[in-house]
């Protein structure tokens, strides 16, 4: 599933998706009409290759409650940072941790982005990422995790030290099976997503 990318985003957030549900409902954004929120099953829908940078369209993201693990609610939406301020939102709403992943295909030679976050309670507690701007640049931030290799931090060279196989590994470890196609698949699923209401007299 995750090979139809070049690069990705989504979040795991150690909650019900039935909690996160019921937040998305109490927004107050959706009461004002300028958000909406759909039943409808998840799809790899929201773009076709990358998302594109925050600001240039509609922001739309699926919550979906995956049969792989029945724990935690997934979240993959259409804005190149996975929307983190949502996820942000909602950790602080729901008084849960989430972990945030950005993966590049490691066949795309320009712009490259490999990263992860964990955000708990709405705190910042560890960010790490390795990207391409236009050079290499390796960043690490908080307190190391007990699913992190810390020696891959040390190679040399920048760009081996967080690329896909290694946050797929540390997915993994979370208890997030990625590379299993059933991860993918929902049994519950909905779409929160901007309105066209007073978007462009917004900006």
């Amino acid at each position: 599933m995750m090979d139809c990318f070049s690069y990705f985003t989504f979040a795991c957030f150690q909650c019900s998706f039935d909690d996160i549900v019921c937040a998305l409902e109490n927004d107050s954004d959706i009461a004002n009409g300028k958000y909406k929120l759909t039943s409808r099953p998840f799809a790899f829908d929201l773009y076709e290759n990358e998302p594109l940078s925050g600001g240039a369209h509609l922001p739309k993201s699926y919550f979906f409650k995956t049969k792989a693990n029945a724990d935690i609610c997934v979240m993959f939406s259409n804005y190149a940072d996975g929307w983190y301020t949502l996820a942000n939102v909602l950790s602080i709403k729901l008084n849960c941790d989430v972990y945030l992943f950005s993966i590049t295909d490691p066949n795309v030679f320009d712009g490259a982005m490999n990263s992860f976050r964990y955000i708990s309670k709405g705190k910042s507690i560890r960010t790490v990422y390795a990207m391409q701007d236009p050079r290499w640049i390796f960043y690490e931030n908080g307190e190391k995790q007990w699913f992190e290799y810390d020696l891959n931090y040390k190679q040399r060279i920048i760009k081996k030290r967080l690329n896909k196989d290694i946050l797929v590994s540390y997915c993994e470890q979370l208890g997030f099976n990625i590379s299993d196609p059933i991860f993918w698949q929902s049994e519950k699923s909905v779409l929160f997503e901007r309105t066209a209401k007073d978007w462009r007299c917004s900006k």
